[in-house]
């Protein structure tokens, strides 16, 4: 794959149904602490959204995903902890937990989304391989996945995700 995934476990899941568990186990990321200072880590409470304009640091720095439970989940885990803070913008899960459920995206899925929306289109394929309903996240999600891909400023991005909020 073109691009380095990181990732930063907190075994705080079933790790038979660890989606990220299963990204390292098949190759596709690691698992770290230490990430690199330029990459871009996909954090729920940054103050700016993963945007096209990431896609340079993805390429030379990576992307860091936080493996932990949503329930317990905290913008501590978050804190002192290096790179690039992008948030992901509105989109719904299509794993079998969380279905539907706006922002409760697996990793995988929030990987594939970074992936997506910074233009890593065959990383995206390869990644869509592990889990039969990542076809369906990125079914209920291809329109905004697509427009967030193409916007060119954080004005044009901010309007375009707010028109898919409801």
């Amino acid at each position: 794959m073109d691009v380095r995934i990181y990732v930063i476990h907190y075994s705080e899941d079933d790790p038979r149904k660890n989606t990220a568990l299963k990204m390292v186990r098949k190759g596709y990321a690691i698992i770290t602490r230490r990430i690199p200072r330029k990459a871009i880590v996909l954090d729920p409470y940054a103050r700016d959204y993963l945007g096209p304009w990431d896609r340079i640091f993805i390429e030379k720095f990576g992307l860091v995903v936080v493996d932990a439970s949503w329930k317990k989940l905290t913008p501590n885990y978050f804190k002192k902890m290096p790179g690039l803070h992008r948030k992901l913008p509105y989109l719904v899960a299509g794993n079998p937990i969380n279905y539907g459920k706006p922002y409760m995206l697996s990793s995988i899925e929030a990987v594939i989304a970074a992936l997506y929306i910074t233009g890593f289109r065959d990383a995206v394929i390869q990644l869509k391989g592990l889990y039969k309903w990542l076809s369906t996240f990125l079914t209920l999600n291809q329109e905004p996945l697509e427009e967030y891909s193409k916007v060119r400023s954080r004005e044009e991005y901010i309007r375009v995700i707010e028109s898919y909020i409801p």
